[in-house]
């Protein structure tokens, strides 16, 4: 237990120091990604790649810590990004977290610990077939690309990156369903599961998840992005074991209207976390050297 609850620590970790690359690389390349220019100067940048070893790092350890201890231990710690991030970004950006961001950082970590406290599956489900998987990856990846055309076609800065991160957590989440099903796959079939849709479908689906975390970064700071993706990411994970795994919700009713309510005050500590310093914008924050 304890070695699953280290190895979750050290995924946390590692999903901070991507995301604080991913956001120190939207200050450097400061337009919306919607241009396809934009994506090509992403590429060439130093911290792109660093954000992606992080993110391998982060998946890892991640890997390792449900393997010694169950998703209900390790799903609430993934809240420490929010306690470790803003202020690792405030402090790149050489400046203090405001009052605003501890409370909207307190509010989102409390309503999403409590959420994956309560509003939790039985984990008994097995793994999805291959219709299933199919309509899983095509079904989800459609979805996003129709997101990202959506969002960047939004003027407001502030409801482009909502809509870009609320995508990359339900990126993330299922993509940890296609990958258990993917693994299970491979392990039973050998080379022949390197073909099946879950398994096809997962780097596709990741991939996308770590494009749209970054333009969801662009014109924003980290908090409001990375709570949404925080909270997002189990919410879809939940939905597709429930749906398409066998899985079944044990929270109930009362479970149903607690997960409401933390939605509401995780909504108001991510509002919180887009109030301007000292009447400024986000954007405003000065690029790199």
């Amino acid at each position: 237990m304890w070695l699953g609850i280290v190895f979750a620590l050290l995924s946390c970790a590692a999903y901070t120091a991507a995301a604080v690359a991913q956001r120190r690389l939207a200050v450097a390349v400061r337009a919306p990604l919607t241009d396809r220019h934009r994506v090509a100067e992403l590429l060439w940048h130093p911290l792109w790649w660093v954000s992606l070893v992080f993110n391998g790092g982060r998946a890892g350890f991640q890997v390792g810590a449900v393997s010694f201890a169950p998703l209900t231990v390790i799903q609430p710690l993934g809240v420490l990004v929010l306690v470790f991030g803003i202020p690792w970004s405030a402090r790149l950006d050489g400046r203090r977290v405001t009052r605003e961001e501890w409370r909207g950082a307190a509010f989102t970590m409390v309503a999403l610990g409590v959420l994956l406290a309560v509003t939790v599956t039985n984990g008994g489900g097995g793994t999805m077939d291959t219709a299933d998987s199919l309509l899983v990856g095509a079904g989800t990846t459609a979805a996003l690309a129709v997101t990202a055309w959506i969002a960047g076609r939004l003027p407001s800065a502030s409801w482009r990156s909502y809509l870009l991160s609320g995508a990359a957590g339900v990126a993330f989440g299922v993509s940890s369903a296609t990958v258990k099903t993917a693994v299970a796959v491979i392990a039973a079939t050998g080379a022949a599961g390197l073909v099946h849709p879950a398994a096809l479908a997962t780097p596709v689906i990741a991939v996308f998840g770590l494009f749209l975390a970054q333009a969801a970064y662009q014109g924003m700071e980290l908090g409001a992005p990375l709570g949404i993706t925080t909270f997002t990411n189990p919410v879809a994970a939940s939905v597709v074991g429930v749906a398409f795994m066998g899985e079944s919700y044990t929270g109930g009713w009362a479970g149903a209207a607690v997960a409401v309510v933390c939605a509401v005050l995780a909504g108001y500590g991510i509002r919180l976390l887009t109030v301007p310093r000292d009447g400024e914008s986000a954007a405003a924050v000065s690029p790199l050297p």
